[in-house]
């Protein structure tokens, strides 16, 4: 039986993200035969630029998405966290010589082969005594199959990506799944691809186990060489799980109305929270789009707004670049993280730290004059954390604010 046919389904409720969650991930792909099925995920919330120095500016650079692959099998690791980078095109390489930038259009889509290797602080769990193993780097190699395809998409393509995400919010804090599929699609992402609240290795584990193989642990099938996950289940708590799992189908059948409100109401409070690091006392204005500007943004535009384009590139040096419609997006970010470190003992996973990340960035969007020339119309600060990145947004943006301010 081909797994992707009634996938669906039980990834519906995965889209229950909980009001205060911070953090998404997507399902990129669910394959394999029973007893060898694997599951890949993909944490999107930082698409790190490791282009090494002599390349920025370039025509291509370099892009590292976390992603993780759970196995089904006995004879594989539990999972495999890995720091995929790609080649991606340089979408907005800088003309070093004329002082200007000049756009480079090819994108990457999910389908196309992909030039990727695995980077540095990769790791596995192994399955036999649950103790973590790094994973060597690897040098570049060139693939097109779906799930490091798809990752190459959504890596090479971030900010159309988290454009698509944040489109698909609509007023009143709902969540446009169609929305979000046609921007993806555009990609040649799935369109029902699944967002999901967990992040981490660990928690992506426990997910594959009880949403896409759980009838093996109901079972007690599920493959236990190192004794630390089994503990035999009485009848009672097998029944109590029998009952849960029948009214989650029961919800799912109801349709998926309050499943998308209640995704729209989670990502729109995260949008509250991330705009909360920017923002201060008093009023800023509204932005084109009428949005509520944030005294940063307020103070860029004022200095900003109708400067040309190349302007910007002079300045602030080569942005991450997208274009949409009518409109181009250049964009400045600055990052920190720490990554999570997981113990697992006798009753599974049993402590760490759970690390954590800050970024912000300034977006400048440009449109074209009566001339045809490409001039800033308006500017958007965003910050987010999570974790031990509490505190961190608020310097980061406020030192992006005065290098845009200019000298």
């Amino acid at each position: 039986m081909n797994a992707t046919r009634w996938l669906w389904m039980p990834l519906v409720a995965a889209l229950l993200l909980p009001p205060e969650a911070r953090a998404f991930a997507v399902v990129l792909q669910y394959a394999g035969a029973v007893d060898d099925r694997i599951a890949y995920f993909a944490d999107v919330r930082v698409i790190a630029n490791r282009t090494p120095p002599a390349g920025v500016g370039g025509a291509t650079e370099v892009r590292e998405i976390d992603v993780t692959a759970v196995y089904e099998s006995a004879d594989k690791p539990e999972f495999v966290h890995m720091k995929l980078q790609f080649q991606c095109p340089g979408a907005f390489p800088m003309d070093r010589a004329g002082g200007r930038a000049r756009e480079n259009t090819p994108r990457v889509r999910a389908g196309d082969a992909v030039t990727f290797r695995i980077g540095p602080g990769s790791y596995q769990l192994r399955r036999t005594d649950l103790k973590t193993e790094p994973v060597a780097a690897t040098g570049w190699n060139t693939s097109a199959a779906p799930a490091l395809s798809r990752e190459g998409a959504i890596a090479c393509n971030h900010i159309a990506f988290d454009h698509a995400l944040h489109a698909a919010i609509k007023t009143g804090g709902t969540f446009d799944a169609g929305e979000f599929g046609k921007r993806v699609v555009a990609l040649g992402l799935p369109v029902d691809m699944p967002l999901i609240a967990e992040t981490l290795p660990s928690e992506f584990l426990e997910f594959a186990w009880e949403n896409f193989w759980w009838e093996k642990v109901l079972a007690g099938k599920r493959p236990d060489p190192s004794g630390k996950w089994a503990t035999p289940l009485s009848e009672v708590d097998r029944q109590a799980a029998m009952q849960k799992l029948k009214q989650k189908q029961r919800e799912l059948e109801a349709g998926t109305a309050s499943i998308q409100a209640d995704l729209g109401q989670g990502i729109a409070q995260l949008q509250a929270q991330m705009r909360a690091d920017t923002q201060a006392t008093g009023a800023g204005g509204r932005g084109p789009d009428g949005r509520k500007l944030t005294p940063l943004e307020s103070s860029l535009i004022a200095i900003w707004k109708g400067r040309p384009e190349q302007d910007v590139v002079m300045l602030m040096g080569n942005p991450q670049f997208d274009e949409a419609g009518d409109t181009r997006f250049l964009r400045y970010t600055r990052t920190w993280e720490r990554d999570a470190v997981t113990a697992y003992g006798s009753q599974g996973v049993v402590g760490g730290d759970a690390g954590g990340f800050a970024m912000c960035f300034v977006e400048f969007r440009t449109r074209r004059d009566a001339q045809g020339q490409w001039r800033v119309d308006d500017i958007l600060v965003r910050s987010d954390y999570e974790g031990a990145g509490l505190g961190r947004t608020r310097s980061m943006c406020e030192a992006l604010a005065r290098h845009a301010a200019g000298p």
